[in-house]
Parts: C-alpha cells; sequence; structure tokens
C-alpha cells in the first residue's frame, strides 16, 4: 500500500511505507515504477524560495558523488504537487544490512571488524573530502553494515544519509547562518561552538564511533546542549589498555583542535594496516 498522501515524484517514484522519521525529513521505503526495484526517498520539510535555491545547490553537488564506500544518490527534486509547501527530497539506493547502531546494541565488535569498519568509512570519507563535501553527521546510524550473501567477501561498511540536514556541501553557508548541523551526541568541538565544520569535524565524529565501537558506551551522552557542550572542555574517556595502537589512534582522531587531528588520507593507510595485523592475529 501506498503511502498516504504522496504522489508517485518526478512521476516514477512511489513511496510506500515509512521507515523513519525525523524533525527534517521523513524517510519511506520505495518504487521505482519504470525500473521495477526498491529505492529510499528522503522527503524533507517544506521551506521558502531561499531554501529550495540551496536545496538544489546542493543536490549538483551530491549528485556527482559515486563510491563504493557510500550509499549512492539516484536522484533528487522537489515535490511541488501541493504548490504552497513544496518539499525537497532524494531518492537513495535501498541499501540491504544493518547499521552499526543496532549492531552495537546487540553484541561486541571483534578488533579485527572495529577495524575493518575504520578502514572502509576513511577510505570513503578521503573520497568525499577530496570532492569538497562534508557529511556533518558522522554517527553509528548512519554507518551501514551490508553483507552481500557470500561467504567470501567481509561485511562492508558504507556511509549513508548525505542527506541535505546532515551532509552539505562545505561553504560558508552555515557559519553566515550560525547553524548548528549533524547529532549532539557525536559533534566535533567546533560543530559544537558554532563555528564552521571542515572535513577535520568529521574525522572527530568517526573517532567517536569508534570508540563506541570499543566501549559499546556513548563518550557524550545527556541531553543535546549538555552533551554538545561537554567536549568543549573534556576529551572522551579512551581507555589506556585498547590494542594495538588504538589508544593513541582515537586520542588523535578526537583532539579538541580541528588542524591537529589526522586527515581521511592518513587515516586510509592506517586503519589497512590495522585490517591486515588483526586479521593475522585471528589466523
Amino acid at each position: 500500500m501506498s503511502a498516504p498522501g504522496i504522489p508517485a515524484l518526478l512521476g516514477r517514484y512511489r513511496p510506500q511505507t515509512l521507515v523513519g522519521k525525523g524533525g527534517e525529513a521523513s524517510v519511506f521505503r520505495a518504487t521505482d515504477e519504470i525500473l521495477d526495484r526498491e529505492v529510499a526517498i528522503k522527503l524533507y520539510r517544506s521551506g521558502g524560495e531561499e531554501e529550495m535555491a540551496q536545496y538544489r545547490t546542493e543536490q549538483t553537488a551530491l549528485a556527482r558523488l559515486s563510491h563504493h564506500g557510500i550509499v549512492s544518490l539516484i536522484d533528487a527534486g522537489i515535490d511541488y504537487s501541493a504548490p504552497e509547501d513544496p518539499r525537497p527530497f532524494l531518492v537513495m539506493e535501498l541499501v540491504a544490512g544493518t547499521d552499526l547502531a543496532d549492531t552495537l546494541s546487540q553484541r561486541e565488535l571483534r578488533t579485527d571488524e572495529i577495524a575493518e569498519i575504520g578502514y572502509d568509512i576513511a577510505e570513503a570519507l578521503e573520497y568525499v573530502h577530496a570532492n569538497g563535501v562534508i557529511h556533518r553527521d558522522i554517527k553509528p546510524s548512519n554507518v551501514m553494515l551490508v553483507s552481500y550473501g557470500t561467504t567470501t567477501f567481509r561485511a562492508r561498511a558504507r556511509l549513508t544519509d548525505f542527506g541535505i540536514a546532515g551532509g552539505v556541501v562545505a561553504s560558508s553557508h552555515d557559519e553566515e547562518e550560525g547553524k548548528t548541523t549533524g547529532t549532539a551526541a557525536y559533534l566535533s568541538p567546533e560543530q559544537a561552538s558554532r563555528r564552521p565544520a571542515t572535513a577535520a569535524s568529521d574525522i572527530y565524529s568517526l573517532g567517536l564511533v569508534l570508540l563506541e565501537c570499543f566501549t559499546r558506551t556513548v563518550a557524550f551522552p545527556g541531553g543535546a546542549v549538555e552533551s554538545a557542550l561537554a567536549r568543549l572542555t573534556a576529551d572522551p574517556a579512551i581507555p589506556d589498555d585498547l590494542p594495538d595502537d588504538w589508544t593513541a589512534l582515537l586520542r588523535a582522531m578526537t583532539d579538541r583542535q580541528p588542524e591537529a587531528r589526522p586527515t581521511a588520507a592518513e587515516l586510509t593507510p592506517v586503519f589497512r594496516d590495522a585490517v591486515l595485523a588483526s586479521s593475522r592475529a585471528v589466523a
């Protein structure tokens, strides 16, 4: 049954069931009626013409991203079926898998699994940052663990939700508007203090995600304001006894000074080595 009140977007993408809803958008499982395949649609709240122009600019940049480590954007547009209430939307690849947040709620991860996640996401961020895009909302629920149904290949971590609210083109727009985007528990210190996000902000957030993979505990819990402000005066509690060089690595990634953090390009080979070392240890 189709979602009530929502037409086929662009004449082909038919929303079916609501699978998620937040303050900025709703996500639907949908059908591409031309290619007869399932997709995901992220439908945003309405906005004025100025916001619509910003959405179009951001959609164009996001459409250029194509990498095996990110969930692909298939199409985008603005729904004008109700002219007084225009709503931008993204049509995305529907990925079968479990997000990292759900996985962490169910079981502990081995060190080799954490290394693989770090490598996959760092490699994706290296590509994304090289193309001038900042995700701004790296968190466990935005990391999908995708299994391809074979015994030969491990599950791959893929970065999702490059939506307008959570991941936009690097620009001065947020600085001018004094806005903060992202999820409070995983914000970098600069985002928490309403300074512009940079590629280093994604690295800090990834550091918190990987730390949570080890501890299964959110480093900065609490309400939005409490959580965001806590990292302005304190570093996350990183255990001293993590295996290999993980303690030093996570401390570097979560340094309060953005310029002191390693880049995604620097992290990718480090995580690749960690994957190889963990694999040998498991074997």
